[in-house]
C-alpha cells in the first residue's frame, strides 16, 4: 500500500508539473504571435496617443477634484453635475491665474540668469584664482577651473542645441503647438463628464459581469481606484510643499534663479527616490558658477534642512506607506520604465506598477482559489480556521 501511494504522489506531482509547463509554453506563445501580429496594434497605438494625453490629465484633476465635488454634493443638496460646473470654472481660473504667475516669474529669472551668466562665469573663475593661488593649489585649481569651464560650455551649447531647433524646425514645432492646444481644449469637457458620470462606471462595468464575478470585480476596482487616488494626492501634495520649502530657501540665502531652481526640484520630485537627486544637479551647478564654494555651502545647507522634513514629516504625513512596495522594487521599476518610456516613464513607473501588482495579486488569489493545484493547502487551511 505504501508503494502505491508514492505512485499515485508520484503521478499526481507529474501531471501537476505538465500542467504548470504548458501554461507556460502556451503564455509564451501567445506572446510570440502578438509579437508575429505587432502591426495589427499600429492604429491602436496612433489612437492612444492622440487621445492619451487628455484622458491621462483628466483623470489626475478628477482624483483630485472628485472628493472635493462629492463632499459638496453630500452638504449642499445641489445636483452633481451643477457643482461640477462650478467647481470645474474655478479650478480653472486658479490654475490659469497660477500658471500666469509663475511664467511670469520663471520668465525673469531666466532671462536674468542668461544675462548675468558671463560675469558670474568670471567672478567665479577670479574666486578660484585668488582663493587657491598657492603653488600647492596648483592640481585642485586647474580641476575647479575646468569645472566651470564644462558647465559653461554645456549651458551655451544646451541653449544654442535648443534654439537652433526651434528656428529650424518650425513646422514641428507648429504641430506640437496645434497639439497642446487640442490638449488643453479636449481636457476640460473629458474631466467635466469624469466629474459627473465616473462614479457610475464601477456599476456599469460590474453589471455586464456574470454574478459570481461581481463581488471580486468590485473589489478590484475599488482598491485600484483607492491606490491611484492616495498616490496622486500624495505625491502632489509633496511635490507642491517640496516646491515651497526650496524656494523659501534659496531666496533666504539669494541663490539667483531660486524659485526656477525650486520649481525644477518639486516637479522632479515626483520621480521616487531619484527625483530628489536629479534636481541638486543644476542646482549646485548654478550655485557655484555664481557664488563659488560659500553659495554651494549654502544651499547644501538648505538641503540638509530640507531632507529630513521631507523624508520624516512631509512624506510620511501626505504620502505615508499608500503603495507598499519596497524601495529597491522602485528603483529598479524606475530604472526599467525610465529606459523604456523616457521622463513618462520615470513618472509613470510606481503608480503603474501599483496597479499591475493589484491586478496579479487578484488575478493569482481567483486562481489559486478555483485551481485544483491547490485544493489540499486550501482544505487544510480551512479546516485550521475551524
Amino acid at each position: 500500500m505504501p508503494r502505491e501511494n508514492g505512485k499515485k504522489t508520484t503521478g499526481l506531482t507529474s501531471v501537476k508539473g505538465l500542467k504548470t509547463l504548458t501554461a507556460v509554453v502556451l503564455v509564451l506563445l501567445i506572446i510570440w504571435l502578438a509579437y508575429q501580429v505587432r502591426f495589427i496594434f499600429g492604429p491602436i497605438e496612433s489612437f492612444v496617443a492622440a487621445v492619451g494625453a487628455p484622458i491621462l490629465i483628466a483623470g489626475v484633476f478628477y482624483y483630485l477634484l472628485n472628493p472635493l465635488v462629492t463632499k459638496l454634493e453630500t452638504k449642499s443638496g445641489w445636483k452633481r453635475n451643477r457643482i461640477v460646473l462650478v467647481v470645474l470654472v474655478l479650478f480653472i481660473l486658479i490654475l490659469v491665474a497660477a500658471i500666469a504667475f509663475l511664467a511670469r516669474v520663471v520668465t525673469v529669472q531666466v532671462t536674468d540668469l542668461l544675462t548675468h551668466w558671463p560675469s558670474y562665469l568670471r567672478e567665479g573663475q577670479d574666486w578660484i584664482k585668488e582663493t587657491f593661488e598657492g603653488k600647492q593649489y596648483d592640481q585642485l585649481r586647474n580641476i575647479l577651473v575646468t569645472s566651470n569651464d564644462q558647465i559653461n560650455h554645456t549651458a551655451i551649447a544646451w541653449v544654442q542645441s535648443h534654439l537652433g531647433a526651434s528656428i529650424s524646425g518650425v513646422g514641428h514645432f507648429a504641430a506640437r503647438l496645434s497639439e497642446v492646444g487640442v490638449v488643453l481644449v479636449s481636457t476640460p469637457f473629458i474631466l467635466y463628464y469624469l466629474l459627473v458620470d465616473g462614479a457610475h462606471l464601477p456599476e456599469f462595468i460590474i453589471d455586464k459581469l456574470p454574478p459570481k464575478a461581481r463581488p471580486s470585480t468590485k473589489n478590484l476596482l475599488a482598491e485600484l481606484s483607492g491606490q491611484i487616488s492616495k498616490y496622486i494626492r500624495g505625491q502632489l501634495g509633496v511635490a507642491m510643499s517640496v516646491t515651497i520649502m526650496f524656494a523659501l530657501g534659496y531666496t533666504i540665502i539669494g541663490l539667483p534663479s531660486g524659485i526656477l531652481l525650486a520649481i525644477l526640484a518639486g516637479v522632479l520630485n515626483l520621480i521616487p527616490y531619484l527625483g530628489s537627486f536629479l534636481a541638486q544637479v543644476p542646482v549646485f551647478a548654478v550655485a557655484f558658477v555664481t557664488g563659488g564654494v560659500k553659495m554651494a555651502v549654502l544651499a547644501a545647507i538648505v538641503l540638509i534642512i530640507e531632507q529630513p522634513l521631507e523624508g520624516h514629516v512631509i512624506t510620511p504625513k501626505i504620502l505615508g506607506d499608500a503603495l507598499d512596495i519596497h524601495p529597491v522594487t522602485v528603483i529598479v521599476v524606475l530604472l526599467a520604465s525610465g529606459q523604456i518610456f523616457g521622463l513618462l516613464g520615470f513618472i509613470l513607473a510606481v503608480p503603474g506598477y501599483a496597479v499591475l501588482k493589484v491586478l496579479v495579486v487578484h488575478l493569482y488569489t481567483w486562481w489559486r482559489t478555483n485551481s485544483k493545484l491547490f485544493k489540499e493547502e486550501l482544505d487544510k487551511e480551512l479546516g485550521e480556521t475551524k
